[in-house]
């Protein structure tokens, strides 16, 4: 194909990228700061218009196909006969296979999850026509009823868009990850109306750091995505509530027991949806584009019986939050909801965990403020308490509480409850962390061997010296006689030193075998010949308050493969292996 023309300003038809032309001269009419800056504002101008326009399908298609004059989803699926709701779902489930059919490759995975990956291990490329494909897709699909949530669309184009102005633009890795991390907060800010929320999630699960460098672009994408939303969809909390307080002590060490119940749930949810995917991973490799048209035939079944676990699940948990739906649903719906969420994304049905999970921990929240309740009449509502299992939920299935209690707070525009929500967010994330060490997204990287640094300071991660101390089985008093040595010395482990201390248990040297051999005494001496005759004083031990990279230090000066530990007044305390310390320390 010729090359095109020298004044061509077209841009690449098979990439969609600007042509050189083009790209000359923005790069000429802005410097490389400023330049980053306008794209950060671009990103989020982008992901807030593509919000729009996302929702705005959303809303059409449902309209369309669930013959409803309000908005709310569940209105017009209680109001459909049977047969809408078993067939409008396989419909979606068809429409996935298709796609899947024609590109080549099934849409499933966690769009969250590949969004960390392009980060951390891709320079924050995402393939962008695929982006686009699998958000639009994904956003029919939640429309026909598939139980995830819309926030994968949305996150997956504002994501992709970062990613595409980055390689338009060749810029490095470094800016082209933060744009990454810019578009998909931006998406989850218009989506739910949570500048703050977004903009803090990113930071959090995203990008693992608080750092102010980060904070800049993020919070500028989301703001710019935010306006967007606020003037062309609404300006208002996502979730409309009574005015809730839990200010009691009782109701906050209920908020407390709340949170390690759910906790533990939020563990069961994050295992669940990775059992079932790793189920669903062992059929053949021919069923797989099928699977999204079983799986939601499956839910078409379940519809059959009530609508409520079709969708994102937004109407449940807005009646939930006014403590308007029966206690049976309240305890039946969960289990069921993450039963089909994670049969539909295991089976590659596109779309978002996150509000699945918002309805997880509302119902539970909510059933859970209803038998206190009966049981403690007089006390806060259950809707009080629903909105806590939301929070608390997002915080043990993320393991990012910060965020977690600032999306609640501006879903809600609750203030009052804030005191026992972050209490309850933090114990399940606690909680959670224990029983399931891998968040909702972080699991998934894990099964392909991605692993995302901690988010936490280093000084906090390090184990510190005294937590990989071996300890010392022999040791031998100065006066050793050489024989007893030479055994003791073939005794130890491989790489392992012979230790010399006094009486007080105080460090005099070291003795190791290569160095034995090429100082052997007289052999007419070696009766004579003690320990402290063979012994190293010279060898510098190591104490437990040295940080691990001084300790990695030590060990580049020395050939020793490991280094004695003693405390101030030089008593042995053990030894530190080179190799635990390169296995298990951080830097």
């Amino acid at each position: 194909m010729p090359e095109p023309a020298a004044g061509a300003v077209h841009p690449d038809l098979r990439t969609g990228a600007p042509s050189p032309w083009l790209r000359r001269i923005l790069r000429g009419l802005l410097g490389q700061e400023r330049r980053f800056w306008v794209l950060v504002v671009g990103v989020g101008l982008i992901s807030g218009l593509g919000a729009v326009a996302l929702l705005a399908v959303l809303r059409f298609t449902q309209h369309l196909f669930w013959q409803s004059n309000s908005e709310h989803f569940l209105e017009g699926a209680l109001a459909s006969p049977g047969w809408r709701r078993f067939l409008v779902p396989m419909l979606g489930g068809a429409l996935v296979t298709l796609v899947s059919l024609l590109v080549g490759q099934p849409l499933r995975g966690h769009g969250t999850a590949g969004i960390i990956e392009s980060i951390w291990v891709k320079s924050g490329r995402l393939p962008f026509p695929r982006a686009l494909l699998r958000g639009f897709v994904s956003i029919i699909a939640v429309a026909l009823g598939a139980p995830l949530g819309r926030e994968g669309a949305l996150l997956q184009t504002g994501a992709a868009s970062g990613s595409a102005l980055s390689g338009w633009l060749r810029l490095g890795p470094g800016q082209a990850r933060v744009l990454v991390a810019c578009g998909a907060s931006a998406g989850i800010a218009s989506a739910y109306n949570v500048p703050i929320g977004a903009a803090l999630f990113g930071l959090e699960v995203l990008l693992g750091s608080f750092a102010l460098e980060l904070f800049g672009p993020i919070v500028v994408s989301c703001v710019v995505a935010t306006l967007v939303s606020r003037t062309l969809i609404a300006d208002h909390p996502s979730y409309v509530i009574p005015h809730y307080a839990l200010i009691h002590p009782r109701e906050l060490l209920l908020a407390l027991m709340l949170g390690v119940l759910v906790g533990g749930a939020s563990a069961l949810y994050v295992r669940g949806i990775n059992l079932t995917s790793d189920l669903l991973d062992r059929l053949p490799v021919w069923l797989a584009p099928f699977m999204p048209l079983v799986a939601m035939t499956l839910v078409g079944i379940t519809a059959l019986a009530g609508p409520y676990l079709m969708g994102n699940g937004y109407d449940s948990v807005n009646m939930a939050l006014h403590g308007t739906l029966p206690l049976t649903l309240l305890l039946l719906l969960p289990l069921a909801k993450l039963a089909v969420t994670s049969l539909c994304a295991g089976a590659g049905v596109p779309g978002g965990l996150f509000t699945p999970s918002l309805f997880f921990g509302a119902l539970l929240g909510g059933a859970f403020g209803m038998m206190v309740e009966r049981v403690l009449p007089g006390g806060a509502p259950s809707g009080a308490y629903a909105l806590l299992g939301m929070g608390a939920v997002l915080a043990g299935t993320t393991h990012a509480s910060v965020s977690a209690v600032l999306m609640i707070f501006e879903m809600t525009g609750d203030y009052d409850l804030i005191l026992p929500l972050m209490l309850a967010a933090v114990v399940a994330a606690v909680v959670s962390r224990r029983l399931e060490p891998e968040s909702l997204y972080t699991s998934v990287l894990v099964k392909r061997d991605v692993r995302v640094p901690a988010s936490v300071p280093h000084w906090l991660r390090e184990e510190g010296v005294r937590s990989m101390l071996s300890p010392v089985t022999q040791r031998v008093p100065p006066s050793a006689p050489f024989d007893e040595v030479v055994v003791l010395l073939l005794e130890q482990p491989p790489g392992a030193d012979l230790y010399v201390t006094d009486a007080e248990g105080r460090l005099l040297g070291v003795i190791t075998l290569d160095a034995l051999k090429g100082h052997l005494p007289d052999h007419s001496l070696l009766q004579a010949t003690v320990a402290a005759d063979v012994m190293d004083s010279g060898v510098q031990p190591i104490t437990p308050d040295l940080s691990l990279s001084e300790v990695a230090a030590r060990f580049g000066q020395t050939s020793l493969e490991h280094l004695p530990v003693v405390d101030g007044g030089r008593h042995l305390l053990g030894a530190l292996s080179k190799g635990d310390l390169l296995k298990r320390g951080r830097f």
